[in-house]
């Protein structure tokens, strides 16, 4: 599960499902992906939205 993809909003602290409807409407500039464990290392926190059951 740790190299599921997950997407970041440059400049927030929080991860998101490549599906989250948070993501709509942020250009594509203004995200990044990376792996759920890179994520969780760099202290990212999971988003209440979307992913609130899949990280601790």
């Amino acid at each position: 599960m740790d190299d599921a993809t997950v997407m970041v909003i440059v400049g927030t602290r929080r991860f998101h499902d490549p599906a989250c409807p948070l993501l709509k409407g942020v250009g594509d500039g203004g995200v990044e992906s990376t792996t759920l464990g890179e994520a969780e290392k760099a202290g990212l926190s999971s988003c209440s939205v979307c992913l609130n059951d899949v990280a601790p």
